[in-house]
C-alpha cells in the first residue's frame, strides 16, 4: 500500500507543523465513526499492528495490517482536502475549517460510491484474538515511587512537652 498527498493536502500539513510543537502523525483506517478517513494527530502512538504507508509533507501516515491488506504492492489512495466539509472530529486540520479525506488514484472520493466488498484475511482482520496487548517501551512509564509520608505533631503534643517547648 502506497500513501500519496495532494498539493491541498500537503499545504495544511505545513500549516499545521508550524502551528504545533509536537510531531505530526497522519493514521488511516483507525477511526471509529469515518472508518477509513485520514486523521491528523500530535504526538500520537498509531497502534501495534500500524506501518509507515506514505507520507504528505514530510508527515509520515500510518495504516494498520487490515487495511494495507487490502490495497497490495503498489496499489494505493490519495489523501486529500475538501474545504467546508466539516464532522465532529480531533484530527487537526478541522482547526483550519477543512476535512483530509481519501481519493483513490482515479481521484474518485472514497467513501461516497459503492465499491464492492473486499474479503479481508483472517490474519489482519480487527475482529480476529490478538492476546495481550503491550504499548512500546517508549510509551510505559516507569513505577511511581512510593509517597513519603510526613508525621505532623500539634504544639502541644506530648514530645513537645517533653523535649522542653
Amino acid at each position: 500500500m502506497i500513501v500519496t498527498g495532494t498539493i491541498a493536502a500537503e499545504r495544511v500539513v505545513e500549516q499545521a507543523a508550524r502551528d504545533r510543537r509536537g510531531t505530526l502523525v497522519f493514521t488511516i483506517g483507525t477511526g471509529c465513526c469515518e472508518s477509513t478517513a485520514p486523521f491528523l494527530y500530535e504526538d500520537f502512538w498509531p497502534g501495534p499492528d500500524s506501518e509507515p504507508v506514505g507520507e504528505v509533507a514530510g508527515v509520515v501516515v500510518f495504516a494498520p495490517a487490515y487495511l494495507r491488506a487490502l490495497y497490495p504492492g503498489d496499489d494505493g489512495v490519495v489523501i486529500d482536502v475538501e474545504h467546508g466539509l466539516m464532522a465532529e472530529s480531533m484530527s487537526i486540520e478541522t482547526e483550519y475549517g477543512c476535512r483530509f479525506v481519501l481519493r483513490d488514484r482515479a481521484n474518485v472520493l472514497i467513501g461516497r460510491r459503492a465499491q464492492p466488498a473486499r474479503e479481508v484475511p483472517e490474519s489482519v482482520s480487527a475482529l480476529r484474538a490478538r492476546g495481550l496487548q503491550e504499548l512500546p517501551e517508549a510509551l510505559r512509564r516507569g513505577p511511581e515511587p512510593p509517597p513519603t509520608s510526613v508525621t505532623r505533631q500539634s504544639p502541644n503534643s506530648a514530645s513537645d512537652v517533653d523535649s522542653g517547648f
